[in-house]
């Protein structure tokens, strides 16, 4: 039975994270096509109504997959609750991803070099770093709900932030791999790949939560 729970959950979770990254990659480069690098004040606030909403979307995703193999275990889970946090999370995240678009202008925009003006190395750091905040912001915020159903819930937040962190860092690799072909076709299959093995990082990572708890509850009872 646990390790049915735990089986479940690794697909379930990657699966929503997997269509969660596809609906920001979607929505990422429909807003870029559009809006190009924002200048205009009218621009940098369509950029952020982007944001809010491909965190609603994105976070709504993520929030119904997870929460229904948690319903499984946790009876009494609330959906709006769940939902409600893992959204105010990812439009957290989303509005601080976008948030250095803000300052520029056509004088100091990103596109000056590839890939957006960023040095590879600062890509792949400033990745590690985005995943870990967006990790703690999404840990936090479903943690505040989960430990009224389990106790010792507190890991949840850590798992969050090194699995997001390893997860946005391989999907970064793929997309410095991509920067090297004009193919579309291996644009697709390279962000494919990174988002089905993202998804099953995080997925694993925090199937060990419930391990975990299980051992836990194992101990208290014996």
């Amino acid at each position: 039975m646990k390790s049915t729970f735990q089986s479940s959950w690794i697909i379930n979770d990657a699966v929503g994270i997997f269509l969660g990254i596809a609906v920001a990659a979607g929505l990422l480069s429909y807003e870029s096509q559009l809006l190009g690098q924002p200048d205009t004040a009218l621009e940098k606030a369509a950029g952020l109504v982007f944001a809010i909403v491909g965190g609603l979307i994105a976070g709504s995703i993520l929030a119904w997959f997870q929460w229904r193999i948690l319903k499984q275990r946790y009876q009494h889970l609330s959906w709006v609750k769940w939902w409600g946090n893992t959204v105010l999370a990812f439009i957290a995240g989303w509005v601080l991803a976008i948030a250095p678009s803000f300052t520029f202008t056509g004088e100091n925009s990103m596109q000056a070099i590839p890939p957006f003006g960023i040095p590879e190395f600062t890509v792949v750091y400033g990745s590690i770093i985005f995943g870990a905040i967006l990790g703690a912001l999404i840990g936090f915020a479903q943690w505040l709900v989960l430990r009224n159903h389990q106790d010792k819930a507190a890991p949840w937040i850590g798992m969050n932030v090194f699995s997001w962190a390893l997860s946005l860092f391989v999907i970064t690799l793929a997309g410095l791999v991509f920067q090297a072909s004009n193919s579309f076709r291996e644009f697709l299959l390279t962000g494919v790949a990174g988002g089905i093995i993202a998804g099953l990082c995080i997925a694993g990572i925090t199937s060990y939560f419930f391990r975990q708890a299980d051992s836990n509850n194992t101990s208290a009872t014996a």
